[in-house]
């Protein structure tokens, strides 16, 4: 089988792009906007409909990991259909996320209403999936995997900045506020599980749908305990409801437009401290526990266990320079 991981520079797709070259059934190639020195790898605007419809030729299968703003997701996505139908690029396997679900508390399956109302990326993610139910109406197959926060060796966003926050003492035992489930998984289970889907047998008109987290996955507050005991961020600080809402809203705009204001400058290589989303806030005491046993059946999931993918964690995080420690991170933002 050819397949053709679309955002194949991320943290899912180079390791998904890594994996398939290791099988015998199936001939990778990434692409994604810059090229790089590899025979097996093209440079694609995924935005594109004619570039993309170019590069899907004689491919049996696209990955569809893009990731960034929801021109990039939405618009990407809608991109990839019309693209896809043109080539005749038979089977989409996309990657959506938990945020699809929006708000919702309890045990979460597949056939829950989508929630768009929580922001930019949910609703992004949300439109994405509907292009993926236009593709399936036209005769193309397409399977959607849901995944929750995906960590393990090379995740930026859940171990390296976590990492970092720990460290710096803007994060630790969140009290109620960090008693929601984390629905953590690790990357390779998520590879694992986009490998399965390209090869799982469709009737026509089937568009199955699955969610992505480990049986295991703590609660926020004992998995930031558990990560700064790892990487001997202690004493773990018990962070206090006023602390978190002033570091997310008073000191994270501006940290954020720093941020950008220096990558448009060229100044790549002056590191700030990570802004604190606050959105990150409503997740991490969000009670949503993601349901998984359609892709413990269906995919043969077998999950890494927790343990392990702290582990792991920790050794990507601790290892010289892997884990991108800003220069400035030691500063605390307190109210």
């Amino acid at each position: 089988m050819k397949v053709l991981v679309l955002g194949a520079s991320g943290h899912i797709g180079a390791r998904l792009l890594e994996m398939l070259r290791a099988t015998l059934w199936a001939e990778g190639t990434g692409a994604s906007r810059r090229m790089k020195n590899d025979a097996h790898w093209l440079e694609v605007d995924s935005r594109n409909p004619r570039e993309l419809a170019q590069a899907l030729k004689g491919f049996d299968a696209v990955v569809n990991c893009v990731a960034g703003d929801a021109a990039s997701i939405a618009g990407g996505a809608r991109a990839l259909v019309q693209a896809a139908l043109e080539a005749d690029c038979r089977r989409i396997v996309h990657l959506s996320t938990m945020s699809v679900y929006g708000g919702a508390e309890g045990s979460v399956r597949e056939d829950a209403v989508l929630d768009p109302s929580l922001g930019w990326y949910g609703r992004a993610k949300c439109e994405a999936e509907a292009a993926m139910r236009d593709f399936v109406q036209h005769g193309g197959e397409a399977v959607l995997l849901r995944p929750g926060c995906v960590f393990g060796p090379g995740s930026q966003l859940w171990v390296g900045r976590i990492g970092r926050w720990l460290q710096a003492g803007r994060l630790g035992d969140l009290g109620i506020a960090g008693d929601g489930w984390a629905n953590l998984v690790h990357v390779d289970d998520v590879c694992q599980a986009l490998q399965r889907a390209l090869q799982l047998p469709l009737a026509p008109g089937e568009m199955p749908v699955f969610n992505l987290a480990a049986p295991d996955s703590p609660r926020w507050n004992d998995y930031f305990v558990d990560l700064a005991l790892e990487i001997k961020a202690t004493p773990v600080r018990r962070i206090s409801r006023r602390q978190l809402q002033f570091d997310a809203w008073v000191c994270g705009p501006p940290l954020k437009a720093a941020e950008r204001g220096l990558k448009f400058l060229g100044h790549h290589s002056v590191k700030l401290p990570d802004a604190l989303p606050p959105g990150l806030l409503g997740l991490w005491s969000q009670h949503i526990h993601l349901d998984v046993q359609a892709a413990t059946r269906q995919l043969n999931v077998r999950w890494t266990p927790y343990a392990d993918g702290l582990r792991d964690s920790a050794q990507w995080f601790t290892a010289p320079a892997a884990a991108g420690q800003p220069t400035l991170d030691n500063m605390i933002c307190t109210p």
